[in-house]
């Protein structure tokens, strides 16, 4: 009698066990006020496929000491405490799994979130994230199933503020946006078969630079070496021959020997900044090099091996290019091509870098109030831009609109829309003659 019953007992236990509620598609977690109306947070209301499981539970939930589901999302908690979420899914990750954290939180919080970018970015704890603000939990899930996506590439590039002089310090580039995850896919290919000319096209302040060096960290050989174009072309040939190929002792008047560009950046990288400037004397030169991969520095009577990788840059369009010289000029280029995406179709990659300037403005504040974020509206005026200066534009017109907040609305603890509408009149003008040269108008 006691034999049988011990062994119902675990034939149940194995059915239990057989039918136990697998882990959810998405794993919410959020505040008790948050999830008070769980009707709300069904997987009907997100609007997930059908068959798509979700769950909402509270951060000190005993089950989430570990993390089993595909997609984690922290609903409107403070940035600052979700490190134990973060920790659980890149836990996951490292134990081969695909977990994605997704970030929601509203546009008065970026100040919090720009701080957990900044120190786990640091840590080097920053892996499998995705980003979401909106206003409330409709908002969040008009735009969930497109967060609801793999996060394949590390989430930011750490790289030196001044690339080619030793410094201890380091800026963050974020790479959230799926766009931006593709073409950071592409560099590291690109780096390790053996492609050793690429041309980098993408509006002004889009993160050329940036790219370009995370081809040289996944490259791993040589130096990294700069120049521009643009300010180092003043049509002497003499003079960019010597800058990019060096030259010897006595070559011209009191000279002595010089260390040209490529042979400094030995079997590393040369990146070619501003490449619309390849005309004329920086063209002749080039040719040389990149035809036969062997230079000659000036005054020199043996030519060199070329044996570092050559990236251009240009903000200019392709066709920009191709019609600024002759076409048997321009095909000894032999460049492959790197689209950077306009920072208005990377959504994701536009809230960090919200967070994170309003976050290095705030550190600087002594006697201002600070602002934690935008408004709703003001969230929206940023998103609906165009920013044809991409990063570089977005910066200048928050700088503008954070001063004008901690100034003119003294106390207020959000930039609102009319100071964000202030500072794209003067930063981001929606028409102007240079925006058709830039490589997408």
């Amino acid at each position: 009698m006691f034999g049988t019953g011990k062994k119902n007992d675990i034939r149940r236990h194995s059915e239990v066990s057989l039918t136990r509620t697998p882990a959810p598609d998405l794993l919410i977690v959020a505040s008790e006020l948050v999830i008070r109306d769980r009707e709300r947070l069904s997987a009907e209301a997100l609007q997930l496929p059908t068959g798509q499981l979700c769950e909402a539970m509270l951060p000190n939930d005993p089950r989430l000491a570990t993390v089993n589901s595909p997609y984690v999302l922290s609903l409107f908690n403070n940035p600052l405490d979700i490190d134990f979420l973060a920790d659980k899914v890149i836990a996951a990750r490292n134990a081969g799994g695909n977990s994605v954290l997704i970030v929601a939180i509203n546009p008065s919080q970026l100040v919090a979130l720009g701080q957990w970018l900044e120190r786990r970015a640091v840590a080097g704890k920053l892996a499998g994230t995705r980003l979401l603000l909106a206003a409330d939990v409709d908002g969040v899930a008009r735009q969930l199933v497109q967060r609801m996506g793999p996060v394949t590439e590390e989430n930011v590039i750490r790289m030196p503020v001044t690339t080619e002089v030793d410094t201890p310090t380091y800026k963050n580039f974020f790479v959230f946006s799926p766009e931006l995850q593709t073409l950071v896919a592409r560099i590291r290919g690109f780096a390790a078969n053996g492609i050793s000319r690429a041309c980098l096209l993408g509006g002004p302040g889009s993160g050329k630079t940036t790219l370009a060096y995370y081809y040289f960290l996944q490259r791993a050989k040589g130096r990294f070496v700069s120049v521009n174009l643009a300010a180092e072309n003043v049509g002497d040939k003499a003079a960019i021959k010597s800058l990019l190929c060096g030259h010897v002792s006595g070559a011209f008047p009191g000279a002595g020997a010089r260390t040209g560009t490529f042979q400094h950046a030995r079997d590393g990288v040369c990146f070619l900044d501003e490449s619309h400037e390849i005309s004329g004397a920086v063209m002749e030169v080039l040719m040389e090099a990149l035809d036969s991969g062997q230079y000659l520095p000036y005054g020199a009577s043996a030519k060199q091996q070329l044996e570092c990788a050559i990236l251009y840059a240009t903000n200019r369009s392709w066709n920009h290019l191709q019609n600024s010289v002759n076409l048997d000029q321009f095909t000894r280029l032999g460049a492959s091509t790197l689209q950077v995406p306009e920072l208005s179709r990377r959504e994701e990659d536009m809230i960090a870098v919200i967070a994170t300037t309003l976050t290095r403005l705030s550190a600087r504040c002594s006697n201002w109030v600070a602002p934690t974020g935008l408004s709703n509206e003001a969230w929206t005026m940023v998103r609906e831009c165009r920013w044809h200066g991409n990063i570089r534009g977005l910066v200048r017109v928050l700088e503008s609109a954070f001063v004008d907040t901690a100034t003119l609305r003294a106390g207020d603890t959000l930039i609102h829309a009319p100071e964000i509408q202030q500072g794209i009149l003067l930063w981001e003008p929606k028409t102007h003659h240079s925006h058709q040269i830039y490589a997408v108008a």
